[in-house]
């Protein structure tokens, strides 16, 4: 089928970005949105993201995310801690079982990006990039 509307395509293509990943991450127990939290989380300093910046980031609801968060701590992918500025909130840290996969999730990740723009060449992807940066205001 044939679309016209650039927000049908992008919306698809993401959706298409998650079937992808999901199938690929499922022998790892991982979802594709708690993927993209690992690698933001492991991405930043050692116990500096919060749940509002994980919101933040991906223009996720406070629900969304804590239901995330909940089951991500549940398979022991990540730990909560008082955060060392301001104890009244906490930072989400990876577990030791996520930092002993940190080089593989990088891998995963430079798979999955390499699967899913494999009809792209070089400068496809360069303009692709600096289009979604121009839709996205950055």
């Amino acid at each position: 089928m044939k679309y016209d509307s650039i927000a049908i395509m992008v919306k698809i293509a993401s959706q298409e970005f998650d079937k992808l990943s999901n199938q690929i991450l499922a022998s790892y127990d991982l979802t594709s949105s708690q993927f993209k939290v690992l690698k933001l989380i492991l991405s930043r300093p050692e116990a500096t993201v919060r749940q509002i910046d994980i919101e933040q980031y991906f223009a996720m609801t406070n629900p969304t995310v804590t239901g995330l968060l909940q089951n991500m701590e549940k398979k022991r992918l990540i730990e909560r801690i008082p955060n060392p500025e301001d104890r009244r909130s906490k930072v989400i840290c990876a577990s030791k079982k996520t930092r002993a996969m940190e080089a593989e999730l990088y891998a995963l990740g430079d798979e999955l990006e390499r699967r899913f723009t494999d009809t792209l060449d070089a400068d496809e992807k360069r303009q692709m990039k600096s289009m979604l940066r121009k839709i996205l205001g950055q």
